[in-house]
């Protein structure tokens, strides 16, 4: 299935699912950038009262998406098989305390996660990796590049409207 049957665009952020890799790829490795641009003299504790999380909550989760994907990515190109394991946001949420990491913090990881998404990313593309997902099928690297773009473009809509 991979994004193929997403809608387009998000009917909440806008994102369009059908951005070429280069764009998705360079979404990614510009959100270091834009999100401390966003968040420059705020504290991260900003909230949407529609929202579950802070904004500096939200630059946690994407954070840890873009890890987790790096190392899934990087995992196949380097030779593992089988199914991409999958995990709960609000679990890792708990367990990583996101409403307690200083935003300055969460900036400074969510840079050194871009970093490692975007050589992981390189590297998978090199190998011809197609990722197995127990609940969305097979994905390629532009069906991982599109999902993980949409998390960091959708969950900048969010931070933006909790700075609102």
């Amino acid at each position: 299935m991979g994004t193929v049957g997403l809608r387009r665009p998000c009917r909440e952020c806008g994102f369009d699912w059908s951005i070429s890799r280069d764009d998705a790829v360079a979404l990614i490795g510009e959100a270091p950038v834009r999100y401390t641009d966003m968040l420059r003299g705020r504290d991260g504790s900003e909230r949407h009262p529609d929202l579950g999380w802070s904004a500096g909550a939200y630059v946690c989760h994407v954070t840890d998406n873009l890890r987790i994907w790096a190392e899934r990515l990087a995992g196949f190109a380097l030779g593992a098989t089988g199914d991409v394991a999958i995990y709960d946001n609000d679990l890792l949420a708990q367990a990583r305390a996101y409403e307690s990491v200083p935003i300055q913090a969460s900036l400074w990881s969510l840079g050194r996660a871009s970093y490692d998404w975007m050589e992981a990313f390189s590297l998978a593309v090199d190998k011809g990796v197609v990722l197995l997902h127990p609940e969305r099928g097979e994905q390629s690297t532009l069906d991982v590049a599109r999902s993980n773009a949409h998390d960091v473009h959708h969950h900048e809509w969010d931070i933006r409207r909790s700075l609102d």
